[in-house]
C-alpha cells in the first residue's frame, strides 16, 4: 500500500510540474463567447410576494473583483469592518429594511440544527413564495446562530444553494461580499462552477490556472484539462488523462468528453442523469446531444443551463425552460422566446386546439403560444388561452402559463361575447397582481349577473378566492356567506376536497369557518392517504411556531401618559420592543415541511399550520400569497 501512494504522489508530483509550464499559454485560449444572461431581479416577480428592495446587480466578471475591506454608508446591506473581525458566515447582502429577516433572525436556534436543516432546502418547488422565502433567508445578514459547528460553512452551504436554484446573479453579488473568499478553495469551486453554467469558459480556465497550482483536487484536475483541451494542447493534457486513469478515477462521461475534444468527433452520451456544471460546459463544446435524462436532477440552475444549450433537442430544451420559469431560473421572456422558436407545420397551427385535446406537455402550449399570438379575433385567441390554463393547472404549472400569455390575455378586451371566459380572466390577473384589469372583467361579470343565471353563478363561485386575494371587490364579502358558494359547487366531482382546502385556508388566515359550513363536509367515509413530514420535524415547526408568536412586537406602541398635571410628572414610558426567536427557523421549519411539491401538493392540514406559523413569524403578506396559490392551483 505505501509503495502504491507513493508511485501515485509521485506521478501527480510530475504533473504538477507540467500543469506550471503550460498554464500560461493555456490561459490564453480562444473561447467562445459567454452567453449574455438577463439580470435575474431579487424582487418577487409577482405582486403578491412582499416588495423588496433589489440590491445592486453584480456583472459576471464581478466575481473575481478585488475584495473591499470596507462599504461606504448607504451603499447597500454589505458587512462592515474590518475583514479580520468579521465571520464570513454572518455576510449577507439584504439588511432587514432591503426584505432581509434581520440580524436576529437566527435567535434562539441552535446552529447545530440550522447546518442540519440549511442544506435540504426544497430549492425546486415552483411556489413563487416559497422561493422568495428562501431567497431572502439565504441572503439575510444576520449573527451567526449560537452552538457549536460542526465545521460546516455556512456561508458557502448558502451560496451553492442560490446556485442550485439559478440565481447566479445572487451568487455573484453575495460571494463578493463574502470577506476572504479569495483564499478559501470552497467559493473559489462555487465561482468556477457558475462560470461553466454561464459557457463563460474564459474565466472558469483563468480561475481554474490559479487553483491548479497549489491543490490537488480532482475537481481542478479535471477544469484544468479541459481548459487545456480548448487550447488545442490535447496531447499535454492527455498525459494528465493517463495519471488520472491510473489513480483509478471512474468518470467516464468526463473521460469520453475529453477524448472526443481530442479526435474532433462528437461523442454520443446514452446517459447524463446527474450532470455537473463541468459536463454540460464540455459536452457543449464538443457538440454532444444530451440525453433525455440529463433533467432528472431537476435543480434549477442545471435546467436553467439545459434550456439555453443549443445541444440539445427542442423538446428537452422545452422541458428544462419551463421547469427553470417556474423555479425562477429563468426570465419569462426567455421561456417566450423559447417557444417562438420552435417551427409548426401549417396544419398544426390550424388546429392547435384538437391537438391540445389529446397532447398535453412543452410542445404543446408551444403550439398554443404561437397560435395566440397569430389569432386575430379576440374568441380565438381566449379559446387557445383557456386551452393553454387548463393544460398548465392539470400539469401543475398554472401559474407559470399565466406569467407566459399574460401580454396575450392583456390584449383581449372584456366583452358580452366572452362572458364564460371572464371568471378565467380574472383568476389569472389577480394572480400576477394587475387589479386594474381584473376589475375590467369583474364589472363585466358583475352587469351581466343582472340579466344571466350564469353570470350570477360566476360571481358566487368568485368571491371565496377574491377575498383571499385581498381584493377590493370582496370588502362586503366574509366567511358567513360560505354556504351559498357551497351550494353552488356541491355537485363538482372534487368539491369536498375543493371545500377542504378552501376552509383551511380561511381559518389559518384568520377568517374563521362557521362550524355549519365543516358540518356539511364531515363523512366517515373519505378517509385519504396524505404527506405529512416526519413527526420530529412537525413537533419542531409546532414549539418553533408558538416561540415566535410569544415574542411578536406587540399589535400598539405603548404611549407615555401623564399621570398629573405637573409638567415635570414622571410619565409612563414605553417598554422596550419584544425581539422575536426563532423567526427564520420557523420559516426553515415551514419550507421543508412543504417540501418540493409546494403550497399546491400539500394537503390542507399540513398547509394550515405551515401559513399560521409564517404569519406568526411575522409574514403575513406572504402566507396570504400562498393561499392564493394553492387555491388558484386547485382551480377554486
Amino acid at each position: 500500500m505505501t509503495g502504491s501512494h507513493a508511485s501515485q504522489s509521485s506521478r501527480w508530483a510530475v504533473l504538477a510540474v507540467l500543469a506550471l509550464a503550460v498554464w500560461g499559454s493555456s490561459a490564453q485560449a480562444q473561447q467562445t463567447p459567454p452567453i449574455q444572461l438577463a439580470p435575474q431581479k431579487l424582487a418577487p416577480p409577482t405582486a403578491t410576494a412582499p416588495k423588496i428592495v433589489a440590491p445592486p446587480v453584480a456583472t459576471a466578471d464581478q466575481a473575481t473583483a478585488p475584495e473591499k475591506t470596507n462599504n461606504p454608508a448607504g451603499t447597500g446591506g454589505v458587512q462592515v469592518g474590518n475583514l479580520q473581525n468579521i465571520d464570513p458566515d454572518s455576510t449577507g447582502i439584504l439588511s432587514e429594511a432591503q426584505g432581509g429577516f434581520g440580524a436576529e433572525m437566527w435567535l434562539g436556534t441552535d446552529r447545530a440544527i440550522v447546518e442540519k436543516l440549511l442544506p435540504q432546502l426544497p430549492i425546486s418547488s415552483s411556489s413563487v413564495v416559497m422561493r422568495e422565502l428562501m431567497r431572502r433567508l439565504l441572503l439575510s445578514i444576520a449573527r451567526v446562530p449560537e452552538g457549536k459547528s460542526s465545521g460546516l460553512s455556512l456561508i458557502a452551504t448558502r451560496i451553492k444553494l442560490l446556485v442550485a436554484m439559478g440565481d447566479l446573479v445572487a451568487v455573484n453579488t453575495l460571494l463578493n461580499a463574502t470577506p476572504g473568499r479569495a483564499t478559501n478553495a470552497e467559493l473559489a469551486r462555487i465561482g468556477t462552477e457558475i462560470r461553466f453554467l454561464s459557457n463563460d469558459n474564459a474565466r472558469a480556465c483563468a480561475q481554474a490556472g490559479g487553483q491548479i497550482r497549489n491543490q490537488d483536487v480532482d475537481f481542478w484536475q479535471k477544469a484544468f484539462f479541459f481548459c487545456q483541451a480548448l487550447a488545442g494542447e490535447h496531447d499535454k493534457a492527455a498525459l494528465g488523462i493517463s495519471v488520472m486513469r491510473e489513480t483509478g478515477n471512474q468518470d467516464e462521461i468526463f473521460f469520453s468528453l475529453i477524448e472526443s475534444l481530442a479526435s474532433g468527433t462528437s461523442p454520443t452520451l446514452t446517459t447524463l442523469a446527474d450532470p455537473t456544471p463541468l459536463h454540460l460546459a464540455m459536452a457543449r463544446v464538443a457538440k454532444a446531444k444530451l440525453p433525455n435524462d440529463v433533467i432528472s436532477s431537476n435543480r434549477p440552475g442545471i435546467l436553467r443551463t439545459i434550456a439555453i444549450s443549443p445541444n440539445a433537442p427542442v423538446e428537452l430544451r422545452l422541458e428544462a425552460a419551463e421547469r427553470a420559469e417556474a423555479a425562477g431560473a429563468i426570465p419569462v421572456d426567455s421561456l417566450r422566446q423559447l417557444y417562438s422558436s420552435v417551427s409548426f407545420s401549417g396544419e398544426e397551427l390550424a388546429n392547435p386546439l384538437s391537438r391540445a385535446e389529446t397532447e398535453g406537455g412543452p410542445m404543446t402550449r408551444a403550439l398554443l403560444y404561437h397560435s395566440s399570438l397569430t389569432q386575430t379575433v379576440p374568441t380565438a385567441q381566449a379559446e387557445v388561452m383557456a386551452k393553454a390554463l387548463s393544460s398548465g393547472r392539470d400539469e401543475g404549472r398554472y401559474a407559470s402559463v399565466v406569467r407566459v400569455f399574460l401580454p396575450v390575455l392583456k390584449s383581449i378586451p372584456p366583452s358580452a361575447e366572452l362572458l364564460w371566459f371572464a371568471p378565467e380572466a380574472v383568476r389569472g390577473l389577480l394572480l400576477v397582481g394587475d387589479t386594474l384589469a381584473a376589475e375590467a372583467w369583474f364589472a363585466l361579470i358583475r352587469a351581466s349577473a343582472l340579466f344571466n343565471k350564469e353570470a350570477s353563478q360566476a360571481i358566487v363561485q368568485l368571491m371565496p378566492v377574491v377575498r383571499l386575494m385581498g381584493s377590493s371587490e370582496a370588502a362586503e364579502w366574509n366567511t358567513t356567506q360560505l354556504s351559498t358558494w357551497w351550494e353552488s359547487v356541491k355537485d363538482r366531482k372534487d368539491a369536498v376536497a375543493d371545500a377542504s382546502l378552501l376552509y383551511s385556508l380561511f381559518d389559518a388566515l384568520g377568517e374563521p369557518v362557521p362550524s355549519e359550513s365543516w358540518d356539511k363536509l364531515v363523512s366517515g367515509k373519505d378517509q385519504k392517504m396524505v404527506s405529512m413530514p416526519n413527526p420530529s420535524l412537525w413537533f419542531r415547526l409546532i414549539e418553533a411556531t408558538e416561540a415566535a408568536r410569544k415574542g411578536a412586537p406587540e399589535t400598539k406602541t405603548a404611549m407615555a401618559s401623564e399621570t398629573s398635571s405637573d409638567a415635570t410628572s414622571d410619565r409612563t414610558m414605553a417598554p422596550p420592543p419584544k425581539i422575536q426567536s426563532r423567526v427564520a427557523e420557523t420559516i426553515l421549519l415551514s419550507l421543508l415541511a412543504l417540501g418540493e411539491n409546494g403550497p399546491t401538493g400539500a394537503s390542507p392540514f399540513l398547509l394550515r399550520q405551515v401559513i399560521l406559523s409564517i404569519r406568526a413569524a411575522g409574514f403575513d403578506k406572504e402566507a396570504r400569497a400562498m393561499a392564493v396559490e394553492a387555491a388558484l392551483a386547485a382551480g377554486l
